[in-house]
């Protein structure tokens, strides 16, 4: 008898916990991906993004997964941004990379500095990302006379440094980010797949984005740390509760 009370208590506990677990599991899921006050950006970010072509480095081999791209800086390159959405490469639902058998973009960061981040219109917007493409929405015509196109870039970020790949991967929606690298051109050898790159954050349409090859990538500042562990915790509890109800 004793046991079976201590299985119930054990039960109504777990309901319970299951119960919070999943509204903060819900609240958290909806508040992870804020985009931060623009009193929390960083100065650096109302820097353009720098470009010059002095000492580039020539055409040279980068092998991911077996293939073997033949990589052509074009300009070196360096960005302070904060991601507004972003795409990776592996998405069940990117079927182009997969085709191409395209390896080494492995992913597409948005973002915006500059006018963007100062006046705080992005707060106003939605923005999403696609197979290379960044789309955004301007509710009204305020927003749009103080949001600009030309602070805002897509970016297919190239990585072959396991260290820098990774860090790219950890960047989420919100993060205030910094980049170095090249613009360049690349494509697979003894394929006609290639790509190249924009060289000027005016253009839109096909062809604008930006084609890193990414050396150095950090994140200055993160978003959302504490709903981002709330999520994860939620989720756990939810796996926990969810077994010790099946189980007992």
């Amino acid at each position: 008898m004793l046991q079976q009370d201590r299985r119930n208590g054990l039960r109504q506990m777990a309901r319970a916990l299951l119960l919070a677990s999943a509204g903060a599991f819900v609240i958290s899921f909806f508040l992870k991906n804020r985009l931060p006050d623009k009193g929390a950006i960083l100065p650096s970010l109302r820097h353009d993004p720098i470009q010059t072509d002095t000492d580039l480095p020539g055409p040279f081999d980068v092998t991911r997964k077996g293939v073997t791209y033949l990589v052509e800086p074009v300009f070196n390159y360096e960005l302070w941004g904060m991601v507004v959405s972003y795409h990776h490469a592996d998405s069940f639902v990117d079927l182009a990379h997969k085709m191409w058998n395209d390896h080494v973009n492995i992913k597409d960061v948005c973002v915006i500095w500059g006018k963007n981040v100062e006046t705080g219109v992005y707060r106003r917007m939605k923005f999403r990302s696609r197979d290379f493409t960044c789309f955004y929405r301007r509710p009204d015509q305020e927003a749009g006379a103080l949001f600009s196109a030309d602070c805002l870039s897509n970016n297919h970020l190239l990585g072959a440094d396991p260290v820098v790949s990774r860090a790219i991967l950890k960047a989420r929606k919100g993060d205030q980010i910094h980049l170095r690298g090249w613009l360049v051109s690349y494509g697979q050898k003894d394929t006609s797949f290639r790509r190249g790159t924009s060289t000027v954050r005016t253009d839109q349409g096909d062809g604008a984005c930006e084609t890193v090859f990414v050396k150095e990538f950090e994140v200055l500042k993160p978003a959302n740390i504490e709903m981002r562990a709330l999520n994860k915790i939620s989720i756990a509890l939810i796996v926990l509760c969810t077994g010790v109800l099946f189980f007992l």
